[in-house]
């Protein structure tokens, strides 16, 4: 019998490396005010860079928030509520980038209408919009089985997992589907495996938090198919 991890796929897997070149707009928010006028007003690429940029900075924030929003509210105006209140919304709870803004721009305008005042952040400290241009290469590693699978997994980039794994969801249009699940869906007979990578929670997890647990559940899903076949 066939270990799982070395059975071949029909396909292989081709992973790619993604690049993020911000293009700044000349605008900035100094304080509350100006963040909520700019969110009403800016265009989608610049929302999406904001929320989700952060995942691939070379040297990520000291602090772990999911947004630059957040990011900012917590380090920028020093206000942690704020900065919790903006964590809580997950773009993958809402169809399209035009319920996202107005879930944003509500609770901003909950938040000011609550609040005596709304400090100003020090210079140096203003939240610069950007958006970005994407660029997607071929790495130039690919996978036939499980186990080659994981080691390249391994061996990529955190780029190329949020490139097959988080972009792949907005691109695929579905939230419990990326690339790795699409391809072991299309490649093996392994449903639990597919369902347990769909249930990982995209927003709340770094990417080499993903990337671990992705490795574990294959290996955890080997490991179950090997005792069943005994």
């Amino acid at each position: 019998m066939v270990n799982v991890l070395d059975q071949e796929a029909p396909n292989s897997f081709v992973f790619s490396e993604y690049l993020l070149i911000p293009m700044p707009t000349g605008k900035k928010a100094t304080d509350l005010r100006e963040l909520l006028q700019f969110l009403r007003e800016m265009p989608d690429p610049v929302l999406n860079y904001h929320l989700w940029q952060s995942r691939l900075t070379i040297a990520p924030p000291t602090l772990e928030y999911p947004n630059d929003f957040a990011l900012w509210a917590a380090t920028g105006l020093h206000d942690d509520l704020l900065a919790e209140r903006l964590s809580n919304i997950d773009p993958f709870d809402y169809e399209n980038l035009t319920q996202v803004r107005e879930a944003m721009v509500e609770k901003l305008e909950e938040y000011l209408w609550d609040s005596p005042h709304y400090p100003q952040v020090w210079p140096g400290y203003e939240l610069y919009l950007c958006e970005a241009s994407a660029v997607v290469l071929h790495s130039g590693i690919t996978a036939r089985t499980l186990g080659e699978f994981c080691v390249a997994l391994q061996a990529v980039g955190l780029d190329s997992v949020y490139f097959h794994f988080v972009e792949a969801r907005r691109r695929l249009g579905d939230r419990k589907m990326d690339d790795f699940s699409r391809w072991i869906a299309d490649n093996f007979t392994l449903p639990s495996l597919v369902t347990a990578i769909g249930e990982i929670d995209i927003y709340f997890y770094s990417l080499a938090e993903i990337r671990d647990t992705i490795l574990a559940l294959v290996q955890e899903q080997a490991g179950t198919t090997s005792d069943q076949t005994e």
